[in-house]
């Protein structure tokens, strides 16, 4: 919220873009444009010199540590402490100005010294101000003025670092988590496009490879094999478009029901046991991507003749196995297992594929509210 608001006001927003000592250097010609006033009208070039020294050595020291990036912080601090010491030259030589460059030291210690420093500088450079000041002029006005001036001068400017600094973090976090959510956005969709065409294909394949052995001895069949291709591409195209705008869902439901007659046209027998009891949606969902990615795997690799799907909900826990007869441990973990296992794991669920001596199984497990409450 706070860089938004910034990026309205564009000077404040090329200026946190931009870190620098803007505010710190716009004090110096406001505090030292008195003492040069009073230098001209008393013609005293010395005094000039050395108000032009002061001055640029400010700038110099409230520079430096926006000079470069990395830069180490000691060298800014060993420029502040140069221009302590030429402060302290002028004060004790003139004996004039004190309420001009007792700020300005207050101001360059909260830009030259590290932050958990500079504060303490700020409050010292005060005290000894309106010490000093108060001793010299004996008024105790005179010192008050000089140690308030002095802190409030230092303090806005270590606030104003402060705030640049955190609204600087604030929008590289940001980005950083703009550019988080595309890759994270980006994984989900080609993990889901993965997921959907993998699996469609895979029933493409099958029920072509049926049409082609079926057109001769049993054109009706066929026909009807034709028809659910078209069928399926056509839902394909329908999963494709859910999946772009980001609101596709899936049910166990029609996972299993797909499953059935994907399976039916490899000509495998499908034995399947789900609770009467209906699931929660988020299980629900779950089960029935591990449904389409074990039925997707059992028609690509496992060259099974018989699988058993067999879901079982207790205990705020949804169960699910997959088991085929077929070789699948010929198969390395591929992408749509993965991406499942990812899917599952962000949702609090478990996955685990190992071969069996009679094949394969796939077994998952996945959070239910709807049986936790049912155990109840």
């Amino acid at each position: 919220m706070v860089t938004e608001r910034l990026d309205r006001i564009p000077v404040l927003a090329w200026l946190v873009r931009r870190p620098s000592p803007w505010f710190a250097l716009a004090w110096a010609p406001l505090l030292l444009v008195g003492p040069v006033i009073d230098a001209v009208a008393t013609a005293d070039p010395p005094r000039l010199i050395a108000l032009a020294a002061l001055g640029s050595w400010f700038a110099v020291t409230a520079w430096l540590p926006y000079a470069r990036a990395g830069r180490p912080r000691w060298r800014s601090e060993l420029a502040f402490a140069g221009f302590l010491a030429l402060a302290a030259a002028y004060v004790g030589n003139w004996h004039a100005d004190e309420e001009f460059v007792y700020p300005l030291i207050a101001i360059a210690a909260a830009v030259a010294i590290r932050r958990h420093w500079a504060l303490g500088m700020v409050g010292a450079a005060a005290i000894s101000g309106a010490i000093a000041t108060g001793l010299e002029r004996n008024s105790l006005d005179a010192a008050l003025f000089l140690g308030f001036s002095t802190y409030f001068a230092g303090v806005g400017t270590f606030l104003v670092r402060y705030l640049v600094d955190v609204v600087g973090q604030l929008r590289r976090t940001r980005e950083q988590l703009a550019d988080a959510a595309v890759a994270e956005e980006r994984l989900r969709f080609s993990r889901d496009l993965h997921d959907l065409l993998g699996h469609t294909l895979s029933v493409v394949v099958v029920k072509s490879e049926a049409v082609r052995r079926l057109v001769d001895s049993d054109p009706v069949a066929a026909v009807a094999h034709a028809a659910d291709i078209e069928a399926i591409g056509r839902r394909a195209l329908a999963d494709v478009r859910d999946a772009v705008t980001g609101y596709r869902s899936m049910r166990l439901a029609d996972a299993l029901s797909a499953a059935r007659a994907a399976l039916a046209a490899a000509d495998i027998e499908l034995e399947v046991a789900v609770p009467e009891d209906a699931l929660g949606a988020q299980a629900d969902a779950l089960l029935g991507w591990v449904v389409r990615e074990g039925t997707t795997n059992v028609l690509r690799h496992s060259g099974a003749r018989r699988c058993r799907i067999i879901v079982t909900a207790a205990r705020g826990i949804a169960r699910i196995e997959i088991t085929d007869d077929g070789r699948g441990a010929a198969a390395p973990e591929g992408d749509g297992l993965a991406g499942l296992r990812e899917r599952l794991q962000s949702l609090g669920g478990e996955i685990s594929a190992r071969s069996t001596d009679e094949g394969f199984r796939l077994a998952a497990t996945v959070p239910d509210q709807s049986s936790e409450g049912r155990d109840r």
